[in-house]
């Protein structure tokens, strides 16, 4: 055997011990992945429970409502919008709402709430609305939500019109509510980090509703077309959190649920600016009931905010 042959036999040898170590490690690192704990376990909430009332008020704040009152409209005819709502800051304590309510988390991500409408005319005096926020992320929050709406006039007669509107939601929030990135500056289990988070949070936050809502509205021609108007509505929300955490060397997924039946009042006006381009705002209002520790009794802590509403009729 030559010097050359030599050489390459020993070559190869080395790079196998290498591919070996390699492999070796790789399943290393593997096997800890997989043998790191995780915990899943689902809790149904009373609707009054802090986590329960902080669910239903980021739900109700993407409540399709009309801020306006349905109207005849052509068959085939199509509309579309732009919605923007101011989104109210919580306080501290407001945000304690986590571990049954003795845990701040972080809820104060987006100041505004904005979203599209397509509203389409369809037979019979119907009309569809829909309304998606398509996932990018923007104020550390990654959002998927599809709202939708059938509406129609009741009655109309010279100024007055009432009208009903039927509408849901389906989707969800992604974002780092129970560990935020404050919260993992601090040691795991400290007064700054009490829920032990060892890195930011993935939660997602579902949040799917039903409603119903009636309204009425007066034209005031000598104003321009100047129109109040009213909406009361009854709704329905389904919605839960899926926990995605690293805590205390686990990664915590366990989920919270919760179903709240809740109702809501709605009150504005809408301007014509022009004869296809109407502008709308009003001011939004549902009763939230919570039980904050250490007190037994519930108490009404409202999501109240202003919206706003311009669309254009393009045919």
């Amino acid at each position: 055997m030559n010097f050359l042959q030599i050489s390459f036999y020993l070559l190869l040898s080395h790079y196998r011990c290498l591919i070996c170590i390699a492999s070796l490690f790789i399943i290393f690192s593997s096997s800890q992945t997989l043998a790191q704990e995780v915990i899943r376990n689902t809790e149904f909430l009373e609707s009054n429970r802090p986590e329960a009332w902080a669910m239903n008020y980021y739900t109700t704040a993407t409540l399709l409502s009309g801020l306006s009152v349905p109207r005849s409209r052509k068959f085939g005819s199509i509309e579309v919008g732009f919605e923007l709502d101011w989104l109210p800051q919580l306080s501290t304590e407001e945000r304690r709402v986590g571990l049954s309510g003795t845990k701040v988390e972080d809820l104060n991500h987006s100041p505004i709430f904005a979203r599209p409408r397509v509203t389409i005319g369809l037979p019979w005096q119907f009309a569809l609305t829909l309304s998606y926020v398509p996932p990018i992320k923007i104020f550390g929050l990654k959002p998927n939500l599809f709202a939708f709406a059938l509406e129609r006039p009741l009655y109309e007669h010279d100024s007055w019109r009432i009208g009903m509107r039927l509408y849901g939601q389906i989707g969800n929030v992604v974002g780092a509510f129970t560990c935020s990135g404050d919260e993992i500056n601090f040691e795991p289990g400290s007064p700054g980090n009490l829920a032990g988070c060892e890195g930011k949070s993935a939660d997602k936050a579902i949040q799917n509703y039903a409603g119903f809502e009636l309204s009425g509205a007066y034209r005031i021609e000598k104003l321009g077309g100047l129109t109040p108007y009213i909406g009361v509505a009854g709704n329905f929300l389904d919605t839960q959190v899926n926990v995605n955490a690293p805590t205390f060397g686990v990664i915590n997924k366990n989920r919270i649920k919760a179903e709240t039946w809740t109702f809501s009042m709605s009150a504005g006006f809408a301007y014509p600016l022009t004869d296809k381009l109407m502008f709308s705002v009003g001011m939004f209002y549902s009763p939230l009931w919570i039980t904050r520790p250490p007190a037994t009794s519930s108490e009404n802590e409202p999501f109240i905010n202003v919206r706003s509403l311009l669309t254009y009729q393009l045919r």
